[in-house]
């Protein structure tokens, strides 16, 4: 079970580092807030829009407090609104003109909030009386402060004690018209993909999309499956099964989803997907028709091993509840409300069930995994709303491939994009009546298995936790092709406008991580750790060296830098076995309760009071990076050693980590200087105060012991 959050408490005072506030940040009572910067503000400026994006309403003299301050501290400002987002332009110039202020999204401010984001708006009236405020409210009194929940669990909250009440009621009430969209055809994104005409550059992916049958045909050669499977349609079929045996048997399954083709392991078992046989159909004929066809693919005597998922995983009720208490548990804006939650915080943990519920996932995939290896049986999954989610974890399971950072991202495509999950609904991105405004985040239960199995192989993974939770952020930004349709259907209508196709129509992916991050930023996402393992010269440099620290041990060097043994035991040692190879890739987690822990980085990454300063686990991973370039820059200064002429000297490669020499200096010096290192670094800033004085570390701190040289390569 995980540990209670720390209890240090401070205030948050200062902006997101890299962002000049400079006097414009005041404290104290709202009329002092108010006098302070009025004076510097003008309300002519526009936030930064993006194509398609137009001011629908503003109202300025709005006051944003800042977090856990309890409304003494905060910022002076125009608070507008967008087809898009919920922007505040601060009385500092820097909030509206790019320049002096570093931002770590490209198409979103700090201060901007995306309406897909928005979770649940609250207005608070001058005698402390607060109303939750739904679709189709209005509100006719005058709102004293206005709170916005968000999706990725932060909180915004803005003083309107300065506006006038006219502006203040049709302000909010506007807010509350465009936050909860009623049609998907009102959503930004049709207006963003109407005006912005993407190149084909801008399209391009390392990950493929498995929106062409060549996707699908180079998956299939991959895991050696091309010869007894096929491919129709943009999904994969037994080779034995004619189109028109499927034409028949599909009306027959529930949603039409007859059995499709996930997986082959090395061993030649494979996973496959279906739903349940329709309840008015008593014709099992077809079920039975398609199986043998599963099993004659499969190349086996037995009949396929069928597991009902909804017997092994929860229901999209209980993700729901579940996720409905664990935001409330992770959410506080003041002091008093973090320390009651602080109290009995193992308690809540506990009732929110949620850690049962990533439990239950990884124990439904782990037996699957166990059926394809020990069992030696093709599994098919019969389920709708969670066999994507079990797929996919078994896939990680089992292929090494799914665990990097393409690999992951083409999972994601081929098993929820193109298998219809329902994003827009289960994320609440539209919200056509008020009973469907609760999430159902089926996908973020997939990311938190995901990074369970980080924490127990931190080595088998290409990718970090940052990642992961900039995964979950992106399927709430709205504009993503990726995460924004419930199925391929309601794609391809997207892109017709008055029933003609228009080519050009359409939005980005979400894996063009360059679309919306910096190469510095973007270096947070490689793990370490598993460059050392993966990296071959790195690797050998490393076991060398291990090998070295041992006594009575004697080496050379060679021409090609590496070390040879001259002592009879080899590096694997006398005897050694190698492991059965279908097993040797194979992660085997463990999914009991009590060794779960809570994915803090997602969950509390905007509760200041719970983040530790200059500690947590951005600290191991900052000292890992320094680790793995402090052997690569000496593995090359041997080489420039050994080398014998200066014509000779080669680059070394890209390692893609923060402290990487291919870099750029001015770009990291930036970033390096200017952020504060918290544990829920990179996203939140971290506690600071105007009263008290903190040590804060920046992350150039971690280079300033080390051998890293950034003057040569």
């Amino acid at each position: 079970m995980s540990q209670p959050k720390s209890k240090f408490i401070s205030y948050l005072t200062q902006s997101v580092a890299g962002n000049s506030r400079k006097s414009y940040l005041v404290s104290g009572g709202d009329d002092e807030v108010q006098e302070s910067a009025s004076k510097f503000f003008d309300v002519s400026q526009q936030p930064n829009l993006m194509p398609g994006e137009r001011v629908i309403g503003e109202v300025d003299r709005v006051l944003k407090y800042a977090p856990y301050s309890a409304g003494k501290q905060g910022w002076s400002g125009v608070l507008c609104i967008t087809n898009y987002k919920l922007g505040f332009l601060t009385a500092d110039r820097s909030s509206y003109e790019m320049t002096g202020k570093r931002n770590r999204n490209k198409i979103l401010g700090d201060d901007d909030i995306p309406l897909t984001c928005i979770d649940s708006i609250y207005h608070v009236a001058s005698n402390g009386k607060r109303k939750k405020l739904t679709l189709g409210s209005r509100t006719s009194a005058k709102t004293e402060t206005l709170e916005v929940h968000c999706k990725d669990f932060r909180i915004h909250k803005f003083g309107f004690k300065f506006t006038p009440k006219d502006e203040n009621k049709r302000f909010v009430n506007m807010l509350v018209h465009h936050a909860f969209t009623t049609k998907d055809t009102l959503l930004f994104a049709y207006e963003y993909g109407r005006n912005n005409l993407l190149s084909g550059r801008q399209m391009m992916l390392e990950c493929p999309q498995f929106d062409c049958i060549l996707d699908w045909e180079e998956e299939l050669r991959r895991c050696h499956a091309d010869k007894t499977w096929r491919v129709t349609d943009y999904f994969v079929v037994p080779s034995a099964l004619m189109n028109t045996d499927l034409q028949k048997a599909a009306p027959h399954f529930k949603d039409r989803r007859i059995p499709v083709w996930c997986y082959t392991h090395i061993n030649r078992n494979s996973l496959v997907r279906m739903s349940a046989m329709d309840i008015s159909s008593d014709q099992t004929k077809f079920q039975q028709r398609m199986l043998d066809a599963v099993k004659v693919a499969s190349n086996q005597r037995n009949s396929p091993k069928v597991v009902v998922i909804e017997e092994e995983c929860p229901s999209c009720q209980e993700v729901q509840e579940s996720f409905t208490r664990l935001r409330k548990m992770c959410m506080s804006d003041t002091i008093e409300e973090f320390v009651d939650q602080d109290a009995s915080w193992l308690t809540s943990l506990e009732s929110s069930r949620w850690l049962l519920l990533v439990a239950r996932c990884l124990k439904a995939a782990k037996d699957i995994c166990e059926h394809v290896i020990s069992g030696k049986r093709t599994v098919v999954i019969q389920g709708c709303d969670m066999s994507c989610l079990v797929s996919s974890l078994a896939q990680v399971l089992l292929d090494p491939h799914y665990r990097t950072m393409t690999g992951l991202q083409g999972l994601v495509e081929k098993e929820w994009v193109r298998a219809g999950h329902p994003f827009q609904k289960y994320l609440a991105l539209v919200t056509p009546t008020e009973s469907s405004l609760e999430q159902t985040p089926v996908f973020l239960l997939f990311l938190d298995c995901i990074w369970q199995l980080m924490q127990q192989f931190p080595t088998s993974f290409e990718f970090t936790e940052t990642l992961l939770t900039t995964m979950w952020d992106s399927a709430l930004i709205g504009i993503f092709d990726t995460f924004l349709f419930n199925n391929d259907h309601q794609r391809v209508s997207f892109s017709k406008n008055d029933n003609k196709n228009i080519r050009q129509f359409k939005l980005p992916s979400a894996w063009k991580w360059d679309f919306q991050f910096s190469s510095e930023d973007l270096s947070f996402f490689k793990n370490p750790l598993y460059l050392i393992t993966h990296d071959e010269e790195l690797r050998t440099s490393i076991n060398d060296l291990r090998l070295l620290s041992r006594p009575g041990r004697v080496c050379q060097n060679s021409r090609n830098n590496s070390l040879r043994m001259v002592q009879e035991n080899n590096v694997m040692g006398a005897g050694s076995a190698e492991m059965d190879p279908v097993r040797r890739d194979v992660l085997v987690p463990e999914e009991s309760p009590q060794v779960l822990q809570l994915w803090r980085q997602c969950y509390l990454r905007w509760q200041s009071p719970a983040q530790i300063l200059s500690g947590g686990t951005p600290t191991e991973y900052l000292q890992q990076c320094v680790m793995v370039e402090e052997i690569a820059q000496l593995q090359h200064k041997v080489k420039q050693l050994e080398l014998t002429s200066n014509s000779d000297v080669k680059f070394r490669s890209k390692n893609n980590l923060i402290f990487g020499s291919q870099t750029n200096k001015s770009n990291l010096s930036e970033l390096l200087n200017s952020t504060v290192l918290t544990s829920s670094f990179p996203f939140s800033p971290g506690p600071a105060s105007k009263d008290q004085q903190y040590t804060f570390t920046p992350i150039s701190a971690y280079i300033r012991h080390s051998t890293l040289d950034y003057d040569r390569d």
